[in-house]
């Protein structure tokens, strides 16, 4: 039986986004319908996910597996990772079903309403009809699958493996934290001979698609440092906790509206709060410093993170030619695998095979202790990057965010709901 939405509630919130885009600047909605005529997707964003996505397009996320209302809707939004750390929301869009045909004009709409510039990466759940969509429609992006989502999933597949001692830490460990392709087969390895499971279908099929999970994979791809759990989790409780199987389309648009306004009201606060000074240092370190007055203060917490970290680290100069050291930085833990460090001691250019740099923006805690022990005041600038910086975005954009109601007219919603059935009665603008 194939689901419809009740023509009044479509209706409405076509008529909603309809208003919207004639009294918003920069307002973009589209909806499509099938073979009869009936609504089966609808997306819209507005101006400041437009101008969001302008200056945080790297790592664009998109989940397909929130499923509420009485339609059994698909709510799949887009998402990204903006200055402050936090999660930003691009646009929202809502399907009727997970065929191949929707998500490519899900898509298609989105990459038409942001101008066509397509993202770094890309990251998604499992789904097949996602990843065929992305290859066709962002194929200068690299596709990476949700480790949340594996991890989540896993429970379903695995069985008695769960429950066996050490497992889950096991297989927690490859999932995230293997940093080399070395590292993977180590582990991976491991748990095939400890767990005895060389011929499990789900995990020889998750094997096979390692290069989509595996950070040891995705070190040449930005991805914001995130492994998706951080939007998943955040996403799901803005958009789904108030829903309800007698959620009908326009109140899940309400509720969508509340929950960007939420995020942007986060987001408001850390701007007053980076404006208001720099956050204290947990150590006094010249090199935390000049970090301060420079980070966003959720982008210096985790630059401030790494490099605690990378002080109960140990290190041993292995060559030195010139101005190019070579360390080997490593922990005494026997399950932890070391990386090597080639630093320039002339121009405090430094690279590490961990790559944490390169996939996240930030300078990773191997290279930290390296700065630390050679006395480095300042990072070059080359490693500070615009994206987490007080300055990613133009003053003008962050100064006309801090005026008024910023996620668009619901509290009209109410009304204009009551309005546009009365003329629907009378006449169906769009015929289900």
């Amino acid at each position: 039986m194939n689901k419809k939405f009740d023509g009044t509630d479509c209706n409405t919130l076509i008529n909603i986004l309809k208003e919207r885009a004639a009294s918003e600047e920069d307002f973009y909605y589209d909806f499509e319908l099938d073979e009869n005529n009936s609504l089966v997707s609808v997306f819209f964003r507005d101006k400041i996910m437009r101008q969001d996505y302008a200056t945080f397009f790297e790592l664009l996320g998109n989940d397909g597996t929130y499923r509420t209302d009485k339609y059994d809707l698909i709510c799949a939004p887009f998402v990204g990772v903006n200055n402050h750390t936090r999660i930003c929301m691009f646009d929202i869009g809502f399907m009727l079903n997970e065929r191949t045909e929707s998500f490519e004009w899900l898509y298609a709409t989105f990459l038409k309403s942001m101008g066509g510039i397509q993202p770094k990466t890309v990251m998604t759940d499992q789904y097949q009809a996602m990843a065929t969509t992305i290859v066709k429609c962002f194929p200068q992006s690299k596709h990476r699958l949700c480790v949340w989502h594996l991890f989540k999933n896993s429970a379903a597949h695995l069985g008695q493996l769960k429950e066996s001692l050490g497992f889950n830490k096991l297989f927690s460990r490859i999932l995230k934290r293997c940093h080399t392709e070395e590292e993977l087969n180590h582990c991976w390895n491991r748990m095939v001979s400890e767990y005895n499971c060389d011929n499990h279908q789900w995990l020889c099929r998750l094997y096979d698609l390692r290069e989509k999970w595996c950070c040891a994979y995705g070190k040449d791809y930005f991805s914001a440092g995130v492994l998706s759990s951080q939007w998943s989790e955040s996403t799901n409780n803005s958009l789904c906790k108030q829903v309800s199987k007698t959620t009908t389309l326009c109140d899940f648009y309400e509720i969508s509206g509340t929950g960007v306004s939420d995020w942007r009201s986060h987001e408001r606060k850390g701007n007053s709060l980076c404006w208001e000074g720099v956050p204290e240092v947990v150590v006094q370190c010249s090199l935390l410093d000049f970090d301060a007055k420079n980070y966003t203060i959720g982008a210096f917490k985790r630059f401030e993170k790494e490099f605690m970290k990378g002080m109960s680290y140990k290190h041993k100069l292995q060559t030195s030619l010139e101005n190019t050291l070579s360390y080997y930085v490593y922990t005494e833990r026997s399950d932890e695998f070391g990386h090597v460090v080639t630093f320039d001691s002339s121009s405090n250019y430094a690279c590490c095979t961990c790559k944490r740099f390169e996939e996240s923006g930030f300078l990773c805690s191997h290279i930290l202790r390296i700065y630390h022990c050679n006395c480095v005041d300042e990072i070059p600038n080359v490693y500070v990057l615009k994206l987490w910086t007080k300055d990613a975005k133009p003053k003008d954009d962050v100064v006309e965010r801090s005026k008024g109601k910023i996620a668009g007219p619901v509290c009209k919603l109410d009304m204009l709901r009551h309005f546009h059935k009365l003329i629907i009665v009378n006449h169906l603008q769009y015929p289900l």
